[in-house]
């Protein structure tokens, strides 16, 4: 009894002397050029993201201790804080200035950039009731772009046909007219030398885009798809050999996707694996409003943002981990925010929309897009040796 005594009392005061080490090492990250939010003890999982980028640069990679990261070239990532203390430096590299040209082809507004021998050209189809313009002129939609251009990638947006709804047409061809339309832009370009026939071509669509885009892609004998917040035509799946990644959100609140169109892309992901079509599929998370979330608006600055961000947590918004109490889509925060912000509301809401992964693009998944485009182009070049 004594030994078994001694032991017990010997096993306490061992645990005792490692606990204030285990807190210690689950609340320290310390980060440079960049944000997080307080880490709690207990918590395996902590958001940490790069400040906005700076004039003719783009995020390119976390450095310092990178190991417990989930993501290093994604400007917004998960860490894992409970192994050691954690340094972490957002990087940055060159990119390119850049602007869109706006033409009209076939009847509809296209608008592209498209630079010197580019990696490949990623037609970018806008969701139900959109456009060309909106497409690339969102915040969360604008620093896809910006990536895509560092990468060498060209950039082109057009119209849906039908103007009253925005939507597109999934009809099969020779009926469909916004694959016509793309098919038009297409020979456009290559009879005046904007594009090459040798430029790989791949797609982006969002929501109504994104099942559009998995028929422009089988169709058009395009070499990789992005689909957001959606899924591709079921007819399309077992046919079609071009690769696809489904980015989708957590929270999702539309009633053409919302979680049964997630389990769909999901299964549909699967199902192109299966059939040995290179395919991924990736469910975007809910993530904390930190001071510093807004400062990626046009024309904000860091204490604009911290302006916002103090307005939304007085006024109830947000929960103690900074994480959005409702969807805001309907939860009236712009009743809070100041009067100077007001004309800001438009980009705003599409910074809350991604912070709580509703219904709408969002620039987290940028980095791994990016990467499926360059293995899919890669794996399409040694297939034609």
């Amino acid at each position: 009894m004594l030994q078994r005594s001694i032991g017990t009392i010997f096993l306490l005061l061992l645990l005792t002397a490692l606990i204030p080490t285990l807190t210690s090492a689950q609340t320290n990250i310390t980060i440079t050029g960049g944000s997080t939010v307080p880490v709690r003890v207990r918590e395996r999982r902590a958001n940490i993201w790069a400040d906005p980028d700076p004039t003719n640069m783009v995020f390119d990679r976390w450095t310092g201790d990178t190991t417990l990261v989930e993501d290093i070239y994604s400007a917004s990532s998960f860490v894992n804080p409970r192994s050691k203390n954690i340094s972490l430096t957002a990087t940055y590299k060159a990119a390119p200035t850049w602007s869109l040209t706006e033409e009209t082809i076939n009847g509809v507004d296209v608008l592209y950039y498209i630079p010197q021998n580019p990696v490949g050209i990623i037609f970018r189809f806008h969701g139900s009731g959109g456009s060309a313009q909106s497409t690339l002129s969102s915040v969360e939609s604008r620093l896809f772009s910006n990536d895509a251009v560092a990468a060498g990638y060209g950039i082109i947006a057009l119209d849906s046909s039908d103007r009253a709804t925005g939507d597109w047409s999934f009809l099969p061809p020779p009926n469909n007219p916004d694959l016509n339309n793309v098919q038009a832009v297409i020979t456009n370009f290559r009879q005046r030398g904007i594009i090459s026939p040798t430029d790989p071509i791949v797609a982006q669509g969002t929501s109504r885009g994104g099942v559009f885009s998995s028929l422009a892609a089988y169709y058009m004998n395009f070499q990789a798809d992005a689909i957001y917040i959606a899924y591709a035509v079921d007819a399309v799946v077992p046919i079609t050999p071009v690769p696809t990644i489904f980015c989708v959100a957590a929270n999702d609140d539309q009633e053409m996707v919302g979680p049964t169109g997630n389990q769909r892309a999901h299964d549909q992901a699967i199902a192109l694996q299966n059939r040995g079509v290179l395919s991924s599929f990736n469910l975007h998370q809910a993530s904390p409003v930190y001071p510093e979330r807004f400062w990626r608006v046009a024309n904000l600055t860091k204490n604009d943002s911290h302006n916002i961000y103090n307005a939304l947590k007085a006024g109830g918004y947000l929960d103690g981990r900074d994480y959005l109490i409702d969807n805001p889509r309907n939860s009236n925060w712009q009743s809070v925010i100041p009067a100077q912000y007001q004309l800001y509301m438009s980009g705003l809401g599409t910074v809350l929309g991604a912070a709580y992964a509703n219904h709408g693009f969002f620039s987290d998944y940028d980095s791994r897009v990016l990467q499926f485009y360059a293995v899919a182009l890669s794996a399409s070049k040694r297939s034609r040796k």
